[in-house]
């Protein structure tokens, strides 16, 4: 990792964005999106948790599976009105209310609430037509109790995986219940008396079956789902230590550079060059540093060009001190010199005059 340099061409890298490997693609079925839009929950964002992930999974598979329902129960309209069960429109017209509450709550992510009332309207619609059937449990009756395999999956489907289990139970204890207390054909009954083993096991058997493939295929797809992003997780935070890594040896490298300057800075100054600066910018590490030693660097400038002045002055005010002495001792010789003239000229006239 120390031997990485930045190249020119690692765009990715230089721009904080993801490398390719860790950007995922969604692909989704173009004959499905306008129903993912109506029906299941948005996507979660590409940092999102685990839990958010599943969230949007579980929605998702729900609303794949809300049309089906949807046929099934449009499927069951013409028996509902043309059947002697009178109670079995109200019921149909029930379930299509409660499913379409449903999706309208899983559109809009309450995932868990949509899932908890598509498994209780498809536990109760086969419960309720079997048990407002009129004159009591029939032959025909029994081929309803296989539609209890519908809340399982929609269990596995919207719930957490665990929830199927909670519903068969539900199942298998109605089945118990209404093949035993509710009230029967005699041909029922006399089935019922012969071999009531033989008729509730199949049930049951199917109810635990589904129920346990279910939660193991949903548990072992959510186990290969949290090793997957738990390994994209490593990948990611791979590749945050590698930029960071390349970061850091450029700052250390722009350190090392910064520091150079300064001192060729300070070299030139102590050769009596108050003329150099450190010529760093706003965005190098030490440019605070470099900015306060330029700015002494210029009042040591300013200093130096004053004491220079100064200087000049002063050497300026004694030549002209020196010359005022020159002309002062001129002038005083001259004075002199003219003085003993006069004196001269002025004995020879007094030697005249005598």
């Amino acid at each position: 990792m120390k031997d990485r340099m930045v190249r020119p061409g690692n765009t990715a890298q230089e721009s904080g964005q993801l490398p390719s490997y860790l950007a995922v693609t969604q692909h989704e079925n173009k004959l499905f999106s306008w129903w993912y839009y109506i029906a299941s929950p948005a996507r979660p964002a590409p940092g999102a948790s685990f839990k958010e992930k599943e969230y949007f999974r579980r929605g998702r598979t729900g609303s794949q599976i809300i049309p089906a329902l949807f046929i099934m129960l449009l499927i069951s309209l013409p028996a509902a009105i043309t059947g002697n069960n009178p109670l079995l429109l109200p019921i149909l017209g029930g379930g299509l209310f409660a499913l379409i509450v449903a999706t309208i709550l899983n559109r809009s992510g309450v995932v868990n609430l949509a899932g908890f009332i598509v498994v209780v309207t498809f536990t109760a619609y086969p419960i309720a037509t079997i048990v407002t059937t009129p004159g009591g449990l029939e032959m025909m009756t029994l081929p309803v109790y296989g539609f209890l395999i519908l809340p399982l999956l929609c269990a596995v489907s919207f719930l957490p995986e665990w929830w199927v289990f909670i519903v068969a139970l539900v199942n298998i204890f109605f089945t118990l219940f209404s093949l035993t207390s509710l009230p029967q054909t005699a041909e029922l009954n006399a089935l019922l008396s012969i071999d009531f083993a033989g008729i509730v096991t199949p049930i049951i058997i199917s109810q635990l079956i589904v129920s346990i493939v279910a939660y193991l295929w949903v548990h072992s797809t959510t186990q290969a789902l949290k090793r997957a992003d738990r390994a994209e997780e490593i990948a990611r935070l791979e590749h945050d230590l590698a930029l960071q890594a390349e970061t850091s040896e450029q700052q250390q490298h722009q350190l090392e550079a910064s520091i150079q300057k300064i001192v060729e800075t300070h070299a030139r100054v102590a050769s009596g060059d108050f003329t150099a600066r450190v010529p760093l910018t706003e965005d190098n590490v030490l440019w605070r540093v470099a900015s306060s030693l330029n700015n002494l660097l210029s009042r040591m400038q300013h200093m130096y060009s004053v004491a220079t002045e100064v200087q000049q002055l002063r050497y300026a005010l004694q030549q002209a001190r020196e010359e005022n002495k020159r002309l002062a001792w001129k002038l005083n010789e001259t004075l002199s010199t003219g003085k003993l003239k006069n004196a001269s000229s002025t004995g020879k006239l007094n030697n005249r005059l005598s």
